[in-house]
């Protein structure tokens, strides 16, 4: 895709673009003064990255045994460009730390972690602080090994499964442009991400690997390659530059993009800047929990364009649609029919739409009239959305949903469970047993299975051991006094998705740990929430336990500070130690005080349907 302005004035962008909010890319040129600094988290992560790029580039240099360039970090720029060249020139093998020529045309600056020569140029390579494969018994992944990072030594490693990321990829897609414009690029489109497994992972730049709005045809998707998604994402931000900067100039030009509540937003440098646009009047649709960039394209396209409009859209038209009822199409085929026809006449090849219609009272074109032609033109997400922006534009900060029982599921014996980790793995796992004293043998309370020290796989299994071996025994001393159990969790995907990781390779553990998670005395607490109350906000642990009447005992509870205060903890500090015990506490207690609150028969409002 080339761009349909004039980018000449943009100034050279980096690969990191192409996955950036392009609101981010706008306010940099309107208001760059406005962007503030990481947060310690973020800044912690990209040092974390750093330490990881030099102990990886120590332990290839070993490997290879120096049958490799290292250039000096420490120069300019330009001089750098200048080494950077010269070394391809030479033909060297491997080029760590060099710094391609600026692509004046195609407005792009960067520096890959590490070049590898093939043919007569080179394939770029980036390093990543995360996983890059996934264990799968039918997997077959292309890797070569760290001492050989080349696509002549790669081999398929049998058992795993490429882990896509589409960041990680447009990266790669970004270089290998530079690449081919400064003459040093293949007929190859491979390309490498060195992840934290040690491999070197080949990404094909040119296979269709991602699921895309399709903008022609009757498909509504279309699978494109890394280059194509790249391209275009690249060369829309550098349109969304270039008309920034004319309507900075001239004040003519509507700017390209406004801003929309995506995932980022909290950790960007430009929340301040959107959050009060997004949340001016009665706020922005993309508020609504599960309104995404692609919702709200379509919630925009239909003239929708404030939660008070989501909210005064026709609940009966939406749910209909949720439930696979063309609704769009059984309007327009009404528009010319006769009240008194029947449903049946009207579609007669659509069953399920029928019994669909039929179960809802619809049996007649004139059943009909009260549906609504723009809530039909809107997706299956349009009925949570209308409850959400009726909650979030609501007196109270909790309703109840019809046709759902207040109470969450209960036993004699309640364990509430949650886990706190770090990339390189979990290191605390904190259980709050409740029963009546004397119940059982083991005592009711917090009880933590941590570790301060370094995380490995060795240390991460012990701890898990711990707590494992203890929910075990706990479960049969309910089983053995003929007493229920259950264990609760807030937001299952996490704790299972670790659970799962860690016993990956222990089949008997693995057994276990699927038996319980898929029994009914594991029980996810944010999804038993969702099922019978709305708030038309978050349902994060730390939005509604104070809902509950619950506070934290540490201040800036949350994951964010639990990650520095971890890493101060292995530096030996014993008050961030104490922090983390506490705040973990803290989680499992406001599950608990979540369930009792739930279970004290508040008069609870229904939301409007």
């Amino acid at each position: 895709m080339t761009s349909r302005y004039d980018i000449s004035n943009v100034r050279p962008q980096g690969g990191y673009i192409a996955k950036k909010c392009p609101v981010v890319i706008q306010n940099r040129v309107l208001v760059p003064e406005l962007e503030t600094e990481p947060d310690l988290v973020i800044q912690q992560r990209m040092q974390a990255g750093v330490d990881f790029e030099d102990t990886l580039l120590d332990q290839f240099s070993e490997a290879t045994d120096g049958d490799h360039l290292v250039l000096d970090g420490n120069l300019s720029k330009p001089d750098l460009i200048e080494a950077t060249v010269a070394a391809m020139e030479a033909a060297n093998p491997f080029i760590w730390n060099g710094f391609l020529p600026v692509d004046e045309q195609g407005r792009r600056t960067g520096k890959p972690d590490l070049l590898a020569r093939h043919q007569d140029g080179y394939l770029p390579i980036d390093v990543k602080h995360h996983m890059t494969l996934n264990a799968k018994e039918s997997g077959k992944t292309l890797v070569s090994p760290l001492d050989t990072p080349s696509l002549e030594a790669a081999f398929e490693l049998e058992g795993f499964a490429l882990r896509p990321s589409k960041d990680d990829a447009h990266q790669l897609a970004h270089y290998h442009r530079m690449l081919e414009a400064c003459g040093y690029g293949t007929d190859s489109t491979m390309a490498a991400i060195i992840g934290k497994e040690g491999y070197v992972v080949w990404y094909d730049l040119a296979e269709p690997r991602w699921t895309t709005r399709s903008t022609s045809g009757e498909r509504k998707t279309k699978r494109r390659s890394t280059l194509d998604t790249y391209d275009h994402e690249f060369s829309f931000r550098l349109d969304v530059a270039a008309v920034a900067a004319t309507h900075q100039k001239h004040r003519t030009t509507d700017l390209l993009v406004d801003p929309v509540r995506i995932g980022d937003c909290a950790s960007c440098g430009f929340n301040n800047v959107c959050t009060p646009t997004l949340e001016k009047g009665e706020g922005h649709p993309s508020l609504i929990p599960r309104i995404g960039f692609s919702q709200w394209r379509q919630l925009q396209a239909a003239g929708i364009t404030d939660r008070q409009m989501v909210a005064d859209l026709h609940y009966p038209t939406a749910v209909l649609v949720a439930s696979k009822v063309d609704v769009e199409k059984l309007l327009g085929l009404t528009e010319e029919a006769d009240p008194d026809t029947s449903i049946q006449d009207l579609i007669p090849r659509a069953k399920k739409q029928i019994e669909t219609l039929t179960n809802a009272g619809y049996e007649t074109v004139a059943d009909l009239e009260p549906l609504d032609p723009t809530t039909a033109t809107l997706g299956g997400y349009a009925a949570e959305a209308i409850l959400n922006a009726r909650a979030a534009l609501g007196p109270e900060p909790v309703y109840r949903r019809h046709g759902q029982d207040a109470q969450v599921p209960r036993a004699d014996i309640e364990v509430d469970l949650d886990m706190e980790n770090v990339l390189e793995g979990v290191y605390l796992w904190g259980a709050l047993l409740t029963h009546q004293q004397g119940t059982i043998a083991t005592q009711p309370g917090y009880h933590p299975f941590a570790t301060f020290d370094h995380i490995d796989e060795q240390a991460e299994i012990d701890v898990f051991s711990q707590m494992w071996s203890w929910l075990k025994e706990v479960q049969q001393q309910a089983k053995e006094q003929g007493l229920s159990f259950k264990c609760y969790v807030w937001h299952e995907p996490a704790e299972n998705g670790q659970l799962r990781r860690i016993t990956k390779n222990a089949t008997h553990l693995s057994r276990e740990v699927e038996d319980l998670i898929q029994s009914d005395e594991w029980v996810d607490l944010k999804k038993e929430f969702e099922q019978r109350f709305i708030t038309g906000g978050s349902s994060s642990l730390k939005t509604i336990a104070p809902l509950a009447g619950f506070e934290w005992d540490v201040d800036d509870a949350g994951g964010a500070m639990s990650m520095i205060k971890f890493q101060q903890a292995q530096e030996g500090n014993e008050e961030s130690e104490e922090w983390l015990l506490t705040y973990n506490k803290g989680d499992v207690e406001a599950t608990l005080g979540i369930r009792e609150w739930i279970g004290d028969n508040h008069d609870w409002r229904f939301i409007c349907v």
